[in-house]
C-alpha cells in the first residue's frame, strides 16, 4: 500500500463478485465469491485461482475461519450456508439451513460459531460442528439491501433499512441498543435503547445502513449509510 500500485489482477469470475476475504492465518491466500455460483481461492503468488468450488446458486458472501487456512464458510441465494474444508471440496462439511431468503453475510463469532445475516430480516447464530442454529436475532429490517454485519467479543452489530444501527449481544435475541443516523436535512442525532417488538420502515426516504466495522479498540464502531455518511460510534 505504501506505493499505491496494483500488485495483481484476478480475472476468472464470469459475473459480479460480491465478497472477498483474506486468510488471517495465511495472508497470501484470499477467497472471492460471485453471481457465477462459484467460490474461488487465490494465492498472491499465482495468476490463476488455486481452488474453485461450484455452488448451486449465486454466492453472496465468503469468509475464512480465523485460525485456519483450510476452512471457509459462504452464504448463497438458496438461503443456506456452506462450510467447507479446502482439502476436500467435493462436498461441504456442514450445511446450515434455516434462513428464509438469501444469506448476505457470514462472520465467525468464535472458532465454532458463525453469525449469518439474511434478507429475511434475521441474524442467526450457528454452532458449526453440530450444524445447529443456537439463536435467532430479530429487531432490524433487511429485505433487499446489504446492510453490514460485524462481530466482536460476543457483540453483533448490523444495519437496517430504517437507516439505523442495531447492537445485539450473543445471549439476547433483541437489540440492546440502536443508533439512528442523522436526517441530513435536519442534522438531529439520536442514540437510544429501543423497543423492537414492532419495527417499521421510515415513511420518508429510502436510506439504509450499508456497512460497518469494529475498530481494533473494542468499543469503537464505524458505520456507513447509503447517503455516503460515515459515523464513528463509541459503545459506552
Amino acid at each position: 500500500m505504501a506505493t499505491a500500485q496494483k500488485v495483481r489482477t484476478f480475472q476468472e469470475h464470469e459475473k459480479r463478485s460480491w465478497s472477498v476475504d483474506f486468510c488471517s492465518s495465511d495472508p497470501k491466500l484470499l477467497a472471492s465469491c460471485s453471481d457465477d455460483c462459484r467460490v474461488k481461492i487465490w494465492s498472491m503468488h499465482n495468476d490463476y485461482s488455486v481452488t474453485t468450488i461450484d455452488a448451486k446458486s449465486n454466492v453472496c458472501c465468503v469468509k475464512f475461519k480465523p485460525d485456519s487456512q483450510y476452512n471457509i464458510v459462504f452464504g448463497t441465494a438458496d438461503h443456506n450456508l456452506y462450510y467447507f474444508d479446502l482439502r476436500n471440496t467435493r462436498e461441504p462439511c456442514h450445511l446450515l439451513k434455516g434462513h428464509k431468503k438469501a444469506v448476505s453475510y457470514a462472520r465467525f463469532l468464535s472458532n465454532n460459531e458463525i453469525v449469518s445475516a439474511s434478507t429475511d430480516s434475521q441474524l442467526r447464530l450457528w454452532r458449526v460442528t453440530e450444524g445447529q442454529c443456537l439463536r435467532t436475532y430479530r429487531g432490524h429490517v433487511n429485505e433487499k439491501n446489504f446492510v453490514g454485519l460485524a462481530v466482536s467479543n460476543g457483540y453483533i452489530v448490523c444495519g437496517s433499512e430504517t437507516n439505523t444501527v442495531h447492537l445485539y449481544q450473543r445471549e439476547i435475541s433483541r437489540p440492546l441498543l440502536s443508533y439512528k443516523f442523522d436526517d441530513i436535512n435536519n442534522g438531529t442525532v439520536k442514540t437510544t435503547a429501543v423497543n423492537t417488538d414492532r419495527v417499521k420502515k421510515e415513511e420518508t426516504g429510502n436510506e439504509f445502513v450499508s456497512a460497518m466495522c469494529w475498530s481494533n479498540r473494542e468499543n469503537i464502531l464505524l458505520a456507513a449509510n447509503s447517503q455516503g455518511v460515515v459515523k464513528v460510534l463509541e459503545l459506552v
